[in-house]
């Protein structure tokens, strides 16, 4: 069987007193799409960050591609592709020039940022810059831009 690409088990997060998220369980294999619902406060957020391994595991156990958020936290970071709420890529640039520049800002090979521009020419028009994009095409847009940096789970 294929090693889940997430991994939770009695995850929880403290902040003092304050517990964000209790003992949590879930996992998420390859090729699943997954997020998280509920009111504010609900631990999503503490959650995510965990996975993210930008803030630590008070207890249980959390496996991101087989590796531990507490030692490879930056490999973690690295092969993670997240979409932020607010759309970050240049409204002054096309989608196209977007994508070509944040995939040289990450070191990708040009013929992977070519693939991504490819996907990318059967749902944008060409010239259009993000200023023109409804809401929902500019964050197709920068989903697009976040795909993880190294598509492989290994």
């Amino acid at each position: 069987m294929t090693e889940p690409l997430v991994r939770a088990a009695n995850l929880t997060k403290r902040f003092g007193e304050f517990t964000a998220v209790d003992s949590v369980d879930f996992t998420v294999q390859p090729g699943e799409v997954f997020g998280f619902l509920g009111p504010n406060g609900a631990g999503k957020s503490s959650t995510m960050r965990m996975i993210g391994a930008v803030s630590p595991v008070t207890e249980g156990e959390l496996r991101v591609f087989g590796l531990d958020p507490a030692t490879d936290g930056s490999e973690i970071r690295y092969r993670l592709g997240v979409v932020p709420q607010e759309n970050l890529l240049d409204t002054e640039l096309t989608v196209f020039e977007n994508l070509f520049i944040y995939g040289r800002y990450f070191d990708l090979p040009r013929i992977e940022i070519r693939e991504r521009m490819y996907i990318a020419h059967a749902a944008f028009p060409s010239a259009a810059s993000m200023r023109c994009l409804a809401t929902s095409m500019r964050a197709r847009s920068s989903a697009l831009s976040v795909l993880p940096l190294r598509m492989s789970s290994a």
